[in-house]
């Protein structure tokens, strides 16, 4: 965990260009073992701990909003870049980001906006906080 990124999201690019060129189904492969995957770890019943050192982006929260124990750092940057594009933010989004305080996940939802890790720590996205070093 000592890289910049602990994940920037998926390969949305080659996602884009293969359904512009007419080849649907690896659009629709891509999309299905992502979210399958996101479905087994959301419901994956043993305690799971994942350390958010640097960008989380997109399909990284996919991957590790539900693991038992978020640890972030002052290196994190959570972010569901997509709507920044004009997608919706996916990988189950609207499950947890509808369950934060207030109007926070609407917020994040509909803006893209970046958090920190104390900004994730304050809204419940994050459990633990510790030094990077």
């Amino acid at each position: 965990a000592n890289g910049k990124v602990f994940c920037a999201g998926g390969d949305l690019t080659s996602a884009y260009t293969f359904v512009a060129l007419g080849h649907w189904s690896f659009g629709a492969s891509y999309y299905r073992k992502e979210f399958c995957l996101d479905y087994l770890l959301a419901t994956y019943k043993k305690p799971s701990l994942v350390i958010l050192n640097g960008n989380v982006m997109g399909g990284g929260v996919g991957i590790s909003i539900h693991s038992t124990f978020r640890i972030v750092t002052e290196n994190t940057v959570f972010a569901m870049p997509e709507v920044l594009i004009g997608l919706f933010p996916d990988v189950g989004a609207s499950y947890f980001l509808s369950r934060l305080p207030g109007f926070f996940g609407e917020y994040i939802g509909l803006t893209g906006a970046r958090l920190n890790g104390v900004e994730m720590l304050a809204f419940g996205l994050g459990t633990h906080f510790i030094s990077s070093e």
